[in-house]
Protein backbone atom coordinates (compact mmCIF):
# COMPACT_ATOMS: atom_id res chain seq x y z
CA UNK A 1 0.00 0.00 0.00
CA UNK A 2 2.96 2.34 0.46
CA UNK A 3 4.05 1.94 -3.16
CA UNK A 4 3.26 4.90 -5.40
CA UNK A 5 0.96 4.25 -8.30
CA UNK A 6 1.77 5.16 -11.88
CA UNK A 7 -1.02 6.12 -14.26
CA UNK A 8 0.08 6.07 -17.91
CA UNK A 9 -2.78 8.42 -18.77
CA UNK A 10 -1.88 10.88 -16.02
CA UNK A 11 1.75 11.80 -16.53
CA UNK A 12 1.48 14.91 -14.30
CA UNK A 13 1.72 12.67 -11.25
CA UNK A 14 -1.72 13.43 -9.86
CA UNK A 15 -3.13 10.69 -7.58
CA UNK A 16 -4.41 7.85 -9.74
CA UNK A 17 -7.86 6.41 -9.30
CA UNK A 18 -8.33 2.67 -9.54
CA UNK A 19 -9.62 1.46 -12.90
CA UNK A 20 -12.46 -1.01 -13.23
CA UNK A 21 -11.46 -4.58 -12.27
CA UNK A 22 -9.60 -6.45 -14.98
CA UNK A 23 -8.25 -9.91 -15.54
CA UNK A 24 -5.67 -9.02 -18.20
CA UNK A 25 -3.04 -11.67 -18.78
CA UNK A 26 -0.21 -9.06 -18.84
CA UNK A 27 0.23 -6.70 -15.91
CA UNK A 28 2.10 -4.24 -18.14
CA UNK A 29 -1.14 -3.60 -20.03
CA UNK A 30 -2.77 -2.09 -16.93
CA UNK A 31 -3.44 1.63 -17.24
CA UNK A 32 -2.69 2.12 -13.56
CA UNK A 33 0.27 0.26 -12.06
CA UNK A 34 0.01 0.16 -8.29
CA UNK A 35 0.28 -2.46 -5.60
CA UNK A 36 -3.53 -2.50 -5.41
CA UNK A 37 -4.18 -2.98 -9.15
CA UNK A 38 -1.47 -5.61 -9.48
CA UNK A 39 -2.71 -7.56 -6.45
CA UNK A 40 -6.34 -7.24 -7.63
CA UNK A 41 -5.52 -8.52 -11.12
CA UNK A 42 -3.42 -11.45 -9.89
CA UNK A 43 -6.06 -12.32 -7.27
CA UNK A 44 -8.89 -12.26 -9.83
CA UNK A 45 -6.91 -14.43 -12.25
CA UNK A 46 -6.05 -16.90 -9.47
CA UNK A 47 -9.72 -17.05 -8.39
CA UNK A 48 -10.64 -17.98 -11.97
CA UNK A 49 -8.04 -20.79 -11.94
CA UNK A 50 -5.52 -18.82 -14.00
CA UNK A 51 -2.46 -19.03 -11.77
CA UNK A 52 -0.03 -17.50 -14.29
CA UNK A 53 0.21 -13.88 -15.40
CA UNK A 54 2.67 -12.13 -17.70
CA UNK A 55 4.71 -9.14 -16.58
CA UNK A 56 6.07 -8.32 -20.02
CA UNK A 57 8.31 -11.29 -20.83
CA UNK A 58 8.41 -12.47 -17.21
CA UNK A 59 5.98 -15.13 -16.06
CA UNK A 60 4.52 -14.73 -12.57
CA UNK A 61 2.93 -17.91 -11.27
CA UNK A 62 1.18 -18.74 -8.03
CA UNK A 63 1.26 -22.26 -6.64
CA UNK A 64 -2.38 -23.41 -6.48
CA UNK A 65 -1.57 -25.72 -3.54
CA UNK A 66 -3.92 -28.33 -4.92
CA UNK A 67 -3.44 -31.73 -6.51
CA UNK A 68 -3.56 -31.60 -10.29
CA UNK A 69 -6.07 -34.41 -10.55
CA UNK A 70 -6.21 -37.65 -12.46
CA UNK A 71 -6.47 -35.95 -15.88
CA UNK A 72 -3.24 -33.92 -15.48
CA UNK A 73 -1.36 -35.97 -18.10
CA UNK A 74 -4.16 -35.50 -20.64
CA UNK A 75 -4.27 -31.76 -19.86
CA UNK A 76 -0.49 -31.54 -20.31
CA UNK A 77 -0.70 -33.33 -23.66
CA UNK A 78 -3.24 -30.77 -24.91
CA UNK A 79 -1.17 -27.87 -23.56
CA UNK A 80 2.03 -29.25 -25.06
CA UNK A 81 0.32 -29.40 -28.45
CA UNK A 82 -1.10 -25.86 -28.06
CA UNK A 83 2.25 -24.33 -27.15
CA UNK A 84 4.19 -26.18 -29.86
CA UNK A 85 1.69 -24.57 -32.26
CA UNK A 86 2.44 -21.06 -30.94
CA UNK A 87 -0.01 -20.39 -28.10
CA UNK A 88 1.10 -17.38 -26.03
CA UNK A 89 -1.21 -17.32 -23.02
CA UNK A 90 0.65 -17.23 -19.68
CA UNK A 91 2.12 -20.66 -18.97
CA UNK A 92 5.57 -22.11 -18.30
CA UNK A 93 5.32 -23.91 -21.66
CA UNK A 94 5.12 -20.49 -23.39
CA UNK A 95 8.39 -19.48 -21.69
CA UNK A 96 10.04 -22.73 -22.79
CA UNK A 97 8.71 -22.35 -26.34
CA UNK A 98 9.99 -18.78 -26.63
CA UNK A 99 13.44 -19.70 -25.29
CA UNK A 100 13.68 -22.69 -27.63
CA UNK A 101 12.57 -20.60 -30.61
CA UNK A 102 15.24 -17.98 -29.88
CA UNK A 103 18.14 -20.45 -29.70
CA UNK A 104 19.32 -19.40 -33.16
CA UNK A 105 19.86 -15.88 -31.79
CA UNK A 106 22.18 -17.15 -29.05
CA UNK A 107 22.14 -18.52 -25.55
CA UNK A 108 18.82 -18.64 -23.73
CA UNK A 109 18.32 -18.73 -19.97
CA UNK A 110 15.27 -19.50 -17.89
CA UNK A 111 15.49 -18.51 -14.24
CA UNK A 112 13.03 -20.19 -11.88
CA UNK A 113 12.86 -18.46 -8.52
CA UNK A 114 10.58 -18.46 -5.51
CA UNK A 115 10.24 -19.26 -1.85
CA UNK A 116 10.19 -22.74 -0.38
CA UNK A 117 7.24 -24.70 -1.70
CA UNK A 118 6.55 -22.24 -4.52
CA UNK A 119 6.77 -24.96 -7.18
CA UNK A 120 10.23 -24.30 -8.61
CA UNK A 121 11.05 -27.99 -9.09
CA UNK A 122 7.72 -28.67 -10.81
CA UNK A 123 8.22 -25.61 -13.02
CA UNK A 124 11.71 -26.77 -14.07
CA UNK A 125 10.31 -30.23 -14.81
CA UNK A 126 7.62 -28.63 -17.00
CA UNK A 127 10.26 -26.75 -18.99
CA UNK A 128 12.19 -29.98 -19.55
CA UNK A 129 8.98 -31.83 -20.42
CA UNK A 130 8.17 -29.24 -23.08
CA UNK A 131 11.68 -29.29 -24.57
CA UNK A 132 11.65 -33.10 -24.57
CA UNK A 133 8.36 -32.97 -26.50
CA UNK A 134 9.92 -30.64 -29.09
CA UNK A 135 12.97 -32.86 -29.45
CA UNK A 136 11.50 -36.33 -29.64
CA UNK A 137 14.62 -37.55 -31.48
CA UNK A 138 17.03 -36.09 -28.88
CA UNK A 139 16.95 -38.00 -25.60
CA UNK A 140 18.87 -35.47 -23.45
CA UNK A 141 15.98 -33.36 -22.08
CA UNK A 142 14.00 -36.53 -21.36
CA UNK A 143 17.02 -38.05 -19.58
CA UNK A 144 17.41 -34.91 -17.44
CA UNK A 145 13.74 -35.15 -16.58
CA UNK A 146 14.18 -38.78 -15.59
CA UNK A 147 17.11 -37.96 -13.26
CA UNK A 148 15.16 -35.36 -11.31
CA UNK A 149 13.78 -37.82 -8.71
CA UNK A 150 17.30 -39.10 -8.05
CA UNK A 151 18.62 -35.58 -7.41
CA UNK A 152 15.61 -34.77 -5.26
CA UNK A 153 16.43 -37.75 -3.04
CA UNK A 154 19.60 -35.99 -1.87
CA UNK A 155 19.19 -33.11 0.53
CA UNK A 156 15.42 -32.75 0.52
CA UNK A 157 13.55 -32.23 3.77
CA UNK A 158 10.02 -31.95 5.02
CA UNK A 159 8.72 -28.47 5.84
CA UNK A 160 5.36 -27.18 6.99
CA UNK A 161 4.41 -26.42 3.38
CA UNK A 162 6.22 -29.08 1.42
CA UNK A 163 6.96 -32.69 2.31
CA UNK A 164 9.77 -32.82 -0.28
CA UNK A 165 11.43 -29.40 -0.09
CA UNK A 166 14.82 -28.92 -1.77
CA UNK A 167 17.69 -27.91 0.47
CA UNK A 168 19.95 -26.88 -2.38
CA UNK A 169 20.04 -24.83 -5.56
CA UNK A 170 19.95 -26.60 -8.88
CA UNK A 171 21.48 -25.71 -12.22
CA UNK A 172 20.25 -27.56 -15.28
CA UNK A 173 22.08 -26.93 -18.54
CA UNK A 174 21.15 -28.14 -22.00
CA UNK A 175 23.75 -27.34 -24.66
CA UNK A 176 22.86 -27.19 -28.34
CA UNK A 177 24.97 -27.94 -31.39
CA UNK A 178 22.46 -26.20 -33.65
CA UNK A 179 19.35 -24.10 -33.15
CA UNK A 180 17.17 -27.11 -32.49
CA UNK A 181 19.25 -30.15 -31.53
CA UNK A 182 20.51 -30.66 -27.99
CA UNK A 183 24.09 -32.00 -27.87
CA UNK A 184 24.89 -32.30 -24.16
CA UNK A 185 23.30 -31.69 -20.81
CA UNK A 186 24.17 -31.52 -17.14
CA UNK A 187 22.42 -31.10 -13.84
CA UNK A 188 24.19 -29.99 -10.68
Amino acid sequence: DDLPSFDRNNMAGQPASLPPPTTTDDLLSLDVLSADTIADTVERRFASRQNATWVGEILLTLNPWAPRGSDASADDAVLLEDYTQGATSPHVFAVAAAAHAELAAGKQYIVVSGESGAGKTECAKSVLKFIAQLEEEAPLPALLLATSPLLEAFGNASTGRNSNSSRFGKLIEVHYSSASASASASSS
